[in-house]
């Protein structure tokens, strides 16, 4: 059978399983793929500069609902917030992630489910999905540039 059809099957394969899609197999896509997990697990461990250290320098976040986030200091305020809420957690997954020719930048989506105190102090829960745009930093790592996301509800 042709390699592209292959490919392609085994694809479709993972993806009805609800598997991890990743567009190619170069490092750099398992690079970025670990660094988001890496990303969700500092999340959840609530540390903040472990969690900023994969932030680009010129970082902009679009969260949902609320105005763009266009310098580091603003993008960690956000998050330092998030961190306080003892229920505050994310669930997440990285569904694609696609590699430029130059290898110099990328971008993944997928989702996330996360946790937090309402207003009201019960405990809320939120589902999904978000894109990121990746850039390779002078120190070769890959930092996130653009971060994207809105709720499912």
């Amino acid at each position: 059978m042709n390699t592209k059809f292959m490919r392609t099957l085994f694809l479709f394969a993972l993806c009805a399983q609800g598997g991890v899609i990743a567009a190619d197999s170069t490092d750099s896509s398992k690079e970025i793929m670990s660094a988001y997990y890496e990303w969700v697990e500092a999340v959840n461990a609530k540390d903040i500069e472990w969690w900023a250290s994969f932030l680009d320098a010129r970082a902009v976040f679009l969260p949902d609902g609320n105005p763009a986030l266009e310098t580091t200091d603003a993008i960690i305020d956000f998050y330092a917030e998030q961190f306080r809420d003892p229920n505050f957690s994310l669930d997440c997954t990285q569904t694609l992630v696609e590699v430029s020719a130059s290898n110099d930048f990328a971008w993944s989506r997928g989702t996330c489910n996360g946790t937090f105190t309402t207003p009201d102090g019960e405990l809320g829960r939120s589902s999904g999905k978000w894109t990121k745009v990746w850039v390779r930093s002078d120190s070769g790592e890959w930092k996130c540039r653009l971060n994207a996301w809105n709720r499912n509800e």
